[in-house]
């Protein structure tokens, strides 16, 4: 628990502007519950709040990335490092499949990406439910609610507040390969090991070597660093914001942002517009009315055909990018390379086409709130939200590539025939809801009762189109390529519409504000299911003690608070059902009968009318207290999380033609409720706060473990991937495969070692006979890792000394391995390059080490079925402590300010994800929080400046 200092008028003419004087009291701090707010001190769930500094020190682009490591049980992940991304946030370990959880701005139900857009300037409270607290919220709660209230405007003269920040960003990690030369011979040797060490069949000759090490004709034989040819070698940021507010009878709050970002790729930049606007109008002692207006639009353009990461993981240093004469690249080593030509990825970026992307949202709210009597309270409330998404692609012709040595084109490198796409999808959300609320204090009794309804109807429409050939590249309407004639070679369109209804109840009641005791119960139905099964219920409750209250801790000086809660209940997910999964789709499809083709209807997905809610069940016990005047805060928590008839799909059996597959688009299988999964885990916070004359000091760390576990499948039988098992006993993100035990020696190749391979060699991978039949085949495969992390943690650290402040965040993870193959790895894959540690840690014909981190190298195509299975060998540790954020600031005296008209004003520095410890040893070049096995856009560091003033 935590409080709030309120503190007197009187300013102090050499303290910082936005400095705390003299104490005058403490007030309770105020947290976000469902529908309501709640002093944390009588808060009897599990909730998690953001302290809003934490928000002011990290100028990041993305909100969600901006609490990263502040929160225990909340994981949140960088997904891509590209403008536009939006990370990844789980609350509480995973589940199967669509762990996200709900998130509820102002009232309405919103998205990852409307979250992760919002200013943190803008934010009032974030509070996060990872109980039996969401209950309240029913069937979308069943992995946590993300609770956030925008600013509302406080009462008195207008104020302007204005903020600044211009960054810098580069790469967290970039793959090292090895450059032409290295390359060169390593490919010889690769050769001459696929030729089992008979002979020297040699891929490059050594003046083809001595000529690429001399540099002396960069034309036939270049050394080139693709990375740095593709990249920018930095990228801008720059964000502006600016916000007013205030209000007596008519409350006020609005702000006005623009984010402009450049990407890595010079060809591409994202434009971020953004408008709030809150108001809040007593009008008369009874009745106050309530609006919430937003919109953000979000525009990426890119002006080139943009970078495919695994073609730049594939192109080697022995490939020019343009010749001297400004052709583009055609030489490899002294010889034309057709293939890596036409994949250059530089050249596919400036002149393969472009692509604009326009992403809009308005979200707005209106409620009015009614209090006839004291302790009464009325509110209706309806919202509504419109998603507005377009993208054109425009894929340009293009000329061939000239032969560098002979001046004739390479037919294979032209485009003759250019093609524009283009798609439009738009999501209309309609909300309503009614609550009544009464509360009431009888001598040392509390009740407070809460009834509701709403209902949400969704809708969603998206329509795409396609034409070849047309007149001009780049004209991006689908309408002007009527000129020849007329047709699309692609027009699509579909609407999906699904409803929602819920009632619910909480009844709260304390016997002062010792003992607590809550009460939930919600009724969700929900058009997606049948209507047998249509209605899910969601009861709950809640308990806490206030130790601290009782005579035989009152008597303990050092204690300040103490609380010990608990919870249980159930809440619901439909994430991975889509609107209709109850009913059979029906495709067109055509047959042969006789010597006609004609026209048919299939069933295209199988429909399945048994599906009913996901119920996720909760128990939690937490103990929260402050010792010594509250300079020490702690919370821990112990959970248990089971998920119950876990939507999945199933693979039917082969007879039937239906298959299962990843892609939702593809797959022919209904979802049904398959199996139980459970989240067992602790989560513990500890703070320190101490203030003195000039200043302050703080540091708080949170740690989180998890352990998942699959209690039952349907059939109890496992399902496969390529990569992955889920089955009984195990856990989600179980990666499955072959154990390994270093490489072969020839000694094992004489002793008759079972190998997984008949033509293994010395220096291959060895594989691991885990039944000890004598033979290592599928029957060996096992459980080898898994790529959720078991343990997070965050530490934040912070102070302020006289005008100066500082704060450092860092967070991490622990117990989580990623699988790395592929381009990201594996020597000469598709052609690819040779990664540098490759080189520095092969088993060699010379070397023969059967600890070598990598096996001999071979050709693509040269053996490499050996290394082509999944296996540990390809497993790296993830595990990291990154300090996500450095911030440094300096406010002008509140004397100097006043001066020039302004309350505050306060510049500052900050770096974000420049310092990283890493668990793996082997390959580090990759970034742990967001590694790939087929090459992926780079994480970013920022390294930037801003300002915040108050006028």
């Amino acid at each position: 628990m935590s409080s709030i200092t309120l503190v007197d008028a009187q300013e102090t003419k050499n303290k910082p502007s936005d400095s705390i004087p003299k104490k005058v009291k403490e007030v309770e701090e105020v947290v976000l519950v469902g529908f309501g707010k709640q002093k944390k001190g009588t808060v009897s769930g599990s909730i998690a709040s953001v302290d809003k500094k934490i928000l002011q020190d990290r100028p990041t682009t993305s909100l969600t990335a901006s609490i990263q490591g502040a929160l225990p049980g909340v994981t949140i992940k960088s997904s891509l490092g590209d403008v536009g991304s939006v990370p990844t946030l789980n609350v509480r370990g995973r589940s199967v499949a669509g762990n996200s959880p709900l998130y509820i701005i102002d009232g309405i139900p919103s998205s990852a990406a409307d979250f992760s857009r919002l200013s943190p300037a803008d934010i009032e409270n974030i509070s996060i439910l990872k109980d039996a607290s969401a209950a309240i919220y029913g069937a979308r709660a069943g992995y946590g609610v993300v609770l956030v209230e925008t600013k509302k405007g406080g009462g008195g003269k207008m104020s302007i507040g204005y903020n600044m920040y211009n960054g810098y960003q580069t790469p967290t990690y970039l793959p090292k390969y090895v450059d032409a030369v290295e390359y060169m011979k390593l490919k010889n040797e690769a050769y001459y090991n696929a030729n089992n060490n008979v002979g020297h069949f040699s891929q490059y000759n050594q003046g083809q070597i001595d000529l690429t090490a001399s540099g002396t004709d960069p034309d036939r034989y270049p050394n080139t660093d693709w990375y740095k040819a593709t990249y920018r070698k930095m990228a801008n940021v720059l964000n502006n914001e600016i916000n007013v507010s205030g209000g007596d009878k008519t409350r006020y709050f609005a702000s006005l942002g623009y984010l402009k970002q450049e990407s890595l790729s010079p060809t591409k930049g994202m434009d971020r517009y953004s408008f709030r606007t809150n108001t809040s109008s007593k009008l008369s002692d009874k009745l106050t009315v309530n609006s919430n207006i937003s919109f953000i639009k979000q525009m990426i353009n890119d002006q080139g055909g943009s970078i495919n990461t695994a073609e730049l993981a594939r192109i080697t240093p022995t490939m020019v990018v343009r010749q001297s004469n400004g052709w583009w690249g055609s030489v490899n080593a002294g010889k034309v390379d057709n293939t890596f030509a036409n994949t250059n990825p530089v050249r596919n970026n400036t002149e393969g086409g472009d692509s604009k992307s326009n992403d809009q949202k308005f979200m707005g709210g209106l409620s009015a709130n009614y209090t006839p009597v004291k302790g009464l309270n009325v509110n209706a409330q309806i919202n509504y939200s419109n998603w507005n998404y377009r993208l054109g692609t425009f894929v340009n012709t293009l000329n061939p590539v000239y032969n560098f040595l002979t001046n004739a084109p390479i037919g294979s490198t032209a485009r003759a025939i250019n093609n524009y796409s283009e798609s439009w999808n738009s999501d209309e959300l309609l909300n309503t809801q009614a609550l009544i609320s009464y509360e009431k204090n009888i001598s040392s009794h509390y009740f407070k009762v809460l009834g509701g309804a709403s209902y949400e109807d969704y809708t969603t429409r998206s329509i795409s189109g396609k034409k070849s050939n047309i007149p001009k590249d780049g004209l991006h309407s689908l309408s002007a390529l009527s000129t020849l004639d007329g047709t699309l070679d692609e027009l699509k369109s579909n609407t999906g519409q699904y409803a929602f209804q819920s009632v619910f109840a909480r009844i709260n009641y304390n016997y002062q504000e010792k003992y607590f005791l809550e009460g939930i119960i919600r009724a969700d139905a929900s058009s997606r299911f049948a209507k047998e099964n249509r209605w899910g219920y969601f009861p709950a409750v809640m308990a806490s003690w206030r130790l601290d209250k009782e005579n035989f801790i009152k008597n303990l000086s050092f204690i300040n608070t103490l609380k010990f809660r608990g919870s249980y209940g159930s809440t619901g997910s439909i994430n991975t059902i889509g609107y209709y999964d109850n009913q059979t789709y029906i495709d067109n499809t055509s047959v042969v009968l006789g010597n006609a083709i004609v026209g048919a209807m299939v069933p295209g997905k199988l429909g399945f009318s048994g599906i009913g809610w996901e119920t996720i069940v909760t128990k939690n016990i937490g103990l929260d207290g402050s010792l010594f005047s509250n300079t020490f805060t702690f919370s821990v928590d112990v959970y248990s999380r089971l998920t119950k008839g876990a939507l999945m799909n199933n693979q039917l059996p082969y007879e039937t033609g239906v298959l299962i597959d990843n892609d939702p688009n593809i797959n022919q299988t209904p979802p049904i409720n398959a199996g139980d999964v459970e989240n067992k885990g602790i989560e513990i916070t500890l703070g320190y706060n101490k203030n003195f004359e000039n200043g302050d000091f703080y540091i708080n760390a949170n740690f989180a473990k998890n352990r998942n576990n699959i209690r039952s499948l349907i059939n109890s039988k496992p399902l496969y991937n390529d990569y992955w098992i889920t089955q009984v006993g195990g856990s989600i993100g179980d990666f499955y495969g072959y154990k390994t035990a270093g490489l072969l020696t020839q000694e094992d190749i004489n002793n008759n070692y079972p190998k997984l391979y008949s033509t293994s060699q010395a220096g291959d991978i060895k594989y691991v006979d885990i039944n000890g039949d004598g033979v290592v085949d599928e029957n060996d495969r096992t459980v080898i890792g898994n790529d959720v992390p078991s343990l997070t943690y965050g530490l934040s650290i912070g102070g302020r000394y006289k005008n100066f402040d500082l704060s450092v965040v860092g967070q991490g993870v622990a117990n989580v391995e990623v699988y790395l193959d592929k381009e990201s790895s594996q020597a000469f894959f598709n052609g690819a390059g040779v990664k540098q540690y490759v080189s520095d840690n092969r088993w060699t014909p010379e070397n023969q080490n059967p600890n070598a981190l990598y096996h001999r190298v071979l050709p693509s195509g040269g053996g490499t079925q050996n290394i082509g299975v999944t296996s540990d060998f390809w497993l790296f540790d993830a595990s990291y402590f990154r300090i996500k954020s450095i911030t440094l600031g300096y406010s002008i005296p509140q004397e100097t300010c006043s001066l020039i008209g302004l309350k505050k004003f306060r510049i500052y520095a900050n770096l974000e994800n420049y310092f990283t410890l890493r668990g793996d040893k082997r390959m580090k070049d990759f970034d742990p929080e967001m590694a790939s096995a087929r090459s992926a856009y780079p994480n970013l560091k920022t390294i930037s400046f801003g300002i915040n003033a108050t006028f």
